[in-house]
């Protein structure tokens, strides 16, 4: 580094130079004096630098100011243009109010200071005056007497007369002008004459003001004015630091470098703090600096740059997180990249409009909140997002409603939900496997896996859906300790003691468990595991010891209230992740609201999935899993991709060989394909039958016109054309098996029939989950 001071004179006394400069001892510094030739615009510096350290060269300035050479500098100031605009815009009605005012009063002043002057006004005060002192009659009746002769010589002045004949003319201009062309050209016409008026208005009134009192036509009310919040500038954030406290007296913060207009309707500003005052302190502060600014705290975000002494000062005008914006996976599946090792998965996005990502790589996860606050929606973008990329086993479990992650199952490599033993056993699978990596670490003379290793040992995620439902099970299992199989053990407590025992050193070996809760508290996450956690999510809690739970012991006196999270705002959670400690965000958006015979967002998404699993040759069944395999020897069912039937639940993998065949398992498929909805109508379920086999399926091959035809005569004879042939084939597969299946109809905007899934599953002889 190297540092410019005044040399010391050149009759100075020779002193130390280390003591001097004020640097350490050590190594001499090169020090060298350069005298400049006599040029007041350049002094004499000294100049001390480091030997290692290449000579430093001055910078040139640039020609123009960077608020002309920074796009989003020239953003900001547009965006105050513009502010200043509609915000006169929308007021103009009150301008426009307060300028017919003005010109009122300039009509009223010019009516009467001329009916004063032609009637030689000023005398009326002098007569008053002389009545009150109490002199004679005669005196008065001198004044009035001169009065009328000096009026009558005013009205008899030529300016006098032409004033008034110009008066008229106008008038009769103006009207004529409107009587024979049109009323709107009368305005215009006035316009001179209104100008006239309203620069006579504004020398009245301020004629009217008292000393220090200003006029303009364009101040805002007082109500107003409180309400305004300006845009972001240098007076505005030395006048917000001021009325917080943080700045006394004529400190000020100084702004390095142009305001610049960034996402989600906000500004950003990086100021340099003075010396007397800290980023600590700043932040700590946070909630009277918003008060200040006009805003929501939510609405700011300060945070340190690289630059010792610089803050990144963020405001916006709105709300950032009032709206959630689509999942990226939605976009176009084929093209999305997902790299779950160095980036994680697209979870959502901060105030700031910046994708947040969800880490998998060497980090235990615990998601938690209330009911509808946002989880089920987040495991929307995980698991789909975790599908895309074939180095990542899924292992899911469900606590409640296994049903409604049916669609996620094809991705999976253990689906199940509702069997505290199993989970139980999987747990112990994990933990084998779990000793079988530490074992290679040990001989390889390593400390954890990396990228590299993901080939032979895959990134196992086990995602366990309301784990209370598992921790807080009343089930027992014999001890198996116990030589006389007398004493029982609770499956709540075994499964904690495995998560605990787990979570201590499976990030290292590419094993990773992410837990979600609602309403958890301290007794319901095992502090083993939330101890060896390192991504933490809050959705909105009922209390400040359910955030607690979820995040860290102290959050919420950190700021970090979950509690205080709004109802209206589904998906908004306060993330404690790496990069992005106690940060508030909305996840993203992947629509579930859908008519039951709809087809479901998601499904392109764990389609694409498939595809590239299979293509890598992982999906289940593909390759050799060791923990289902352990799974089926010890309990003789498996639960790869959701067991036999993908619903979740496990079975023999006979069961699997011997599932629906013929029209129940294409209708089946058709289900599947748009994410199993609870029913379908007949013309959509033709229409996936048609996609499968068209030459029996298609319109074509069922003697009909096209169904895409824009008559809906033809869609119509589509269906009952198809629709008899679809009964006649189930009918035919059911013959002798005493069940049945017909179509059912409902209101679904309009009447509908079709086929539920549930029906189909119970005619195939595939018991509902």
């Amino acid at each position: 580094m190297s540092q410019e001071i005044p040399a010391p004179d050149q009759d100075a006394t020779v002193i130390d130079l280390a003591d001097y400069l004020g640097v350490p001892s050590g190594p001499a510094p090169v020090v060298s004096f350069v005298k400049d030739e006599p040029v007041e615009e350049e002094p004499t510096v000294l100049v001390v630098q480091d030997q290692d350290e290449p000579p430093v060269k001055s910078q040139p300035q640039p020609v123009l100011p960077e608020v002309f050479t920074d796009p989003e500098a020239r953003r900001h100031q547009l965006a105050v243009v513009r502010h200043s605009l509609v915000r006169h815009g929308v007021r103009s009605p009150v301008y426009a109010g307060r300028a017919l005012g003005v010109v009122g009063l300039g009509a009223r002043a010019a009516v009467r200071d001329s009916w004063s002057y032609v009637t030689a006004g000023e005398y009326g005060e002098l007569i008053r005056q002389v009545r009150e002192s109490g002199a004679g009659a005669e005196h008065i009746a001198d004044l009035r007497a001169e009065r009328a002769q000096k009026a009558g010589a005013r009205r008899r002045e030529s300016a006098t007369v032409w004033s008034a004949t110009g008066v008229a003319t106008y008038a009769a201009s103006v009207l004529a002008l409107g009587q024979a062309w049109s009323l709107a050209l009368v305005f215009p016409a006035l316009l001179p004459v209104m100008a006239t008026l309203y620069a006579l208005g504004r020398r009245e009134i301020r004629g009217r003001l008292a000393e220090g009192e200003t006029f303009a036509l364009t101040d805002l009310p007082a109500d107003s004015q409180a309400e305004e919040r300006p845009l972001l500038g240098a007076d505005t954030i030395n006048g917000a630091f001021h009325d917080a406290g943080l700045l006394k007296g004529d400190q000020q913060v100084s702004l390095v470098g142009p305001v610049r207009a960034v996402q989600m309707d906000a500004a950003e500003a990086r100021i340099r703090l003075p010396r007397t005052l800290t980023a600590e302190k700043v932040l700590g502060e946070k909630a009277k600096l918003a008060s200040a600014l006009g805003v929501h705290v939510t609405w700011l975000d300060i945070a340190e740059t690289a630059e010792p002494g610089v803050l990144s000062l963020w405001v916006a005008a709105s709300d950032p997180l009032a709206t959630s914006a689509l999942s990226p996976l939605l976009e176009d599946p084929e093209s999305v990249v997902i790299d779950v090792w160095r980036k994680g998965i697209p979870f959502g996005r901060n105030r700031r409009g910046e994708v947040v990502h969800m880490p998998f790589r060497h980090v235990n996860g615990l998601i938690g909140g209330t009911t509808r606050s946002g989880k089920g929606m987040a495991l929307r973008s995980i698991i789909p997002g975790l599908g895309l990329d074939p180095r990542v086993r899924i292992r899911l479990v469900v606590g409640a409603k296994p049903g409604e992650h049916r669609a996620y199952a094809p991705v999976t490599s253990t689906f199940f939900g509702k069997r505290p033993v199993r989970l139980l056993d999987l747990l112990d699978a994990m933990i084998e496997e779990a000793d079988r990596r530490e074992a290679v670490l040990e001989d390889e003379g390593r400390a954890k896996f990396n990228e590299k290793d993901l080939e032979r040992f895959p990134l196992e995620v086990l995602i366990v859906d309301e784990f209370p439902q598992y921790t807080m099970s009343k089930e027992r299992i014999p001890d198996p300790t116990d030589e006389e199989g007398r004493r029982t053990l609770k499956v709540g407590e075994e499964i904690e003691h495995r998560l605990s025992k787990l979570a201590a050193y499976c990030t290292a070996l590419n094993m990773d468990i992410v837990l979600l809760a609602q309403d958890p508290d301290a007794a319901t996450v095992p502090r083993g595991f939330r101890n060896n956690t390192g991504s933490r999510t809050a959705f909105r809690t009922n209390s400040a010891t359910q955030t607690n739970a979820i995040l860290k012991d102290g959050s919420t006196g950190a700021g970090l209230r979950a509690h205080d999270i709004k109802v209206s705002q589904p998906g908004v959670a306060i993330v404690d992740l790496d990069g992005a400690e106690g940060e508030l965000i909305r996840t993203f958006n992947v629509p579930d609201d859908r008519d039951e015979d709809e087809a479901d967002p998601i499904a392109p998404v764990i389609a694409e999935g498939v595809a590239r699993r299979s293509a890598a040759g992982c999906l289940a069944g593909q390759y050799e899993d060791r923990i289902e395999q352990s799974l089926l020897a010890w309990t003789g069912q498996t639960s790869a991709a959701g067991g036999p039937t993908g619903s979740g639940r496990p079975g023999s993998p006979e069961d699997a060989e011997t599932g629906p065949v013929g029209i129940l398992a294409d209708m089946l498929a058709v289900f599947a394909a748009v994410g199993q909805p609870e029913r379908m109508r007949t013309s959509n379920l033709l229409q996936g039958l048609a996609a499968r086999d068209s030459a029996t399926w298609s319109p074509e091959a069922l003697g009909v016109d096209s169904a895409d035809s824009e008559d809906p005569a033809d869609l119509a004879a589509y269906v009952r054309t198809g629709g008899t042939e679809l009964r006649r084939q189930i009918n035919e597969a059911l013959d002798g098996t005493g069940r049945s299946l017909a179509p059912k109809g409902w209101s679904a905007g309009g009447r509908a029939n079709g086929y539920y899934l549930a029906e189909i599953r119970a005619a195939a002889g595939i018991d509902p989950v």
